[in-house]
């Protein structure tokens, strides 16, 4: 009685409504949006706007798809423009693929969406081309907003950096960025000089972990941002292909 009724109530809802209800579920979990397309076939069908499978979490798929299941599910998921669909692809067009004008076009419709590591990624790539590109990379670092308080800075931090780690460590790396030019503003001489650090950081910056630190806020944001970028070419050298 109780299903029978639960199932009147859902395929007499419009299936536009319906595709709200999948579209919040899928968002949230993946685990839950495939449980609920098995619940009944309103929901089945429903679930296949591509305004679902644009918010669907990917959460728990592999940031690089061996399984076939994997690939289409993904493929579906770029095809609705999913933000964290177009991040992953953007990253193993750039640094994979050999294919840097599909991986910024991805990178940047990530970025319009306000996909955060997409914004770090395709900032950080601006700043490591340079000329007029490092400008444009900084612009978009900004939208970051990084200023708000060094807690939130280094949780977003910590976020960019773990994720750029784990889809470049699933991936086979065969593009490197060169390190950018360093820039030293006032703020950065004094510190040095209060702290006794050497002018020369680009060389110190070749072994420093991997982690959110703490000269957030001590520095400028393009003496920030160049700092990270740094650190970025690093990890991509660490994990490059050789004698391919």
């Amino acid at each position: 009685m109780t299903n029978k009724f639960t199932n009147h109530m859902v395929t007499s809802l419009p299936e536009e409504m319906l595709a709200e209800i999948v579209s919040h579920t899928a968002s949230g979990s993946l685990t839950d949006f495939v449980n609920l397309r098995l619940t009944c076939k309103a929901f089945l069908g429903a679930s296949n706007y591509d305004r679902v499978f644009e918010k669907v979490s990917m959460e728990n798929v592999s940031f690089v798809s061996w399984r076939k299941s994997e690939r289409v599910f993904q493929k579906r998921c770029m095809a609705a423009r999913n933000a964290e669909a177009l991040y992953r692809k953007g990253m193993v067009d750039c640094f994979s693929r050999k294919k840097p004008d599909s991986g910024l076009r991805c990178l940047k419709t990530a970025t319009e969406k306000g996909h955060v590591e997409a914004i770090y990624a395709r900032g950080i790539i601006f700043i490591c081309l340079g000329g007029e590109l490092r400008e444009q990379g900084l612009r978009i670092l900004s939208s970051l907003d990084l200023v708000k308080s060094n807690k939130r800075s280094s949780k977003i931090i910590a976020s960019c950096r773990s994720k750029t780690e784990k889809i470049l460590s699933c991936m086979w790396v065969y593009e490197s960025l060169a390190v950018p030019k360093r820039r030293d503003c006032d703020r950065d001489r004094d510190r040095d000089r209060d702290i006794g650090e050497s002018t020369n950081r680009s060389s110190s910056l070749e072994g420093q972990a991997w982690e959110a630190s703490n000269n957030i806020g001590h520095c400028c944001d393009s003496c920030f941002w160049d700092r990270e970028a740094t650190l970025f070419c690093n990890l991509l050298r660490k994990y490059l292909v050789t004698g391919c």
